[in-house]
């Protein structure tokens, strides 16, 4: 049976791979939805993809059979060759390039030096949970570089990334990512699909980089700073959290929300990003003078 087609968990098998569970490897074994998957990404000869974490070639099989570059990122030394090997059959001459190497380590010029593909580049992987948001920070730092990202995460980070204010899973982390992508959930996957068998769902969204904040705008350092204080103490009514976390006068940031239209009895989970950046306006010129407030 050639490579590509043999069950991905007999064949990890066969080469004496065993998931490592320190670093959070849960294979995808579902052939069929890791097609699906592709599918719902539109790619086509045209693209580029560089995918983080390749593990075993579920997604990467498919981006090749559908004519796509691929960059394929692994940092498990012991699948890199294997993965080339597996692949070999879907892979068109040039069409795939194995980088053995943590993806926080990279840089997006390096990966895809000498390869240009006529409808840019996209970033997609399936991420370990403890690795999620180091790789997103990643991501965003790097977004401008990608036309589009998608990731498969578990299902409770997910709800974290795509949630709207006043919703539970709302948080710091949403407002970071929606201050940087604009954010669309895509498909649900259940815990058989994978191996090991994880103890949750997971799910698939795609994130497409927003422009950088215009003119008269506070930049995003700024806005970071605004949001984690608002949500260090999540319970608490905005000025409490923000006047401790941005070392600044209760009165102050009591004028600086009037200013923004927020009523100080709000808390920072009912607050859009929107508002936020509103906040963070009438604050600058305090943020921008240490402890001015104080």
């Amino acid at each position: 049976m050639p490579a590509a087609r043999q069950s991905t968990k007999a064949w990890l098998r066969a080469a004496g791979i065993r998931p490592r569970r320190a670093w959070g490897q849960n294979f995808l074994i579902n052939p069929r939805l890791a097609e699906q998957i592709v599918a719902a990404w539109s790619v086509g000869p045209d693209h580029g993809v560089v995918e983080i974490g390749a593990g075993a070639g579920a997604l990467t099989a498919p981006l090749l059979a559908a004519g796509a570059t691929v960059v394929a990122v692994e940092r498990d030394v012991a699948l890199v060759d294997l993965l080339a090997e597996r692949t070999a059959a879907e892979a068109a001459p040039g069409a795939l390039r194995c980088v053995a190497g943590d993806i926080r380590a990279q840089s997006p010029e390096a990966l895809c030096a000498g390869l240009a593909p006529p409808a840019g580049w996209g970033l997609v992987g399936n991420l370990p949970y403890a690795l999620t948001t180091p790789i997103l920070e990643w991501a965003g730092r790097h977004r401008h570089a990608f036309g589009w990202q998608a990731f498969m995460v578990q299902r409770e980070y997910g709800e974290r990334l795509t949630a709207r204010p006043g919703q539970a899973a709302y948080g710091a982390l949403t407002v970071w990512v929606a201050s940087r992508f604009e954010i669309e959930r895509q498909l649900r996957l259940g815990p058989a699909n994978f191996w090991p068998i994880p103890k949750v769902d997971s799910i698939v969204v795609r994130l497409r980089p927003r422009p950088e904040p215009p003119p008269g705008r506070p930049p995003l350092a700024q806005l970071e700073r605004v949001v984690r204080a608002a949500f260090s103490q999540r319970r608490k009514m905005l000025p409490k959290p923000l006047a401790a976390g941005l070392e600044l006068a209760p009165e102050r940031v009591v004028a600086a929300l009037d200013a923004a239209g927020i009523d100080a009895r709000r808390r920072a989970e009912s607050c859009s990003l929107e508002e936020f950046y509103a906040l963070t306006a009438a604050l600058a010129d305090l943020l921008s003078r240490p402890q001015a407030g104080r």
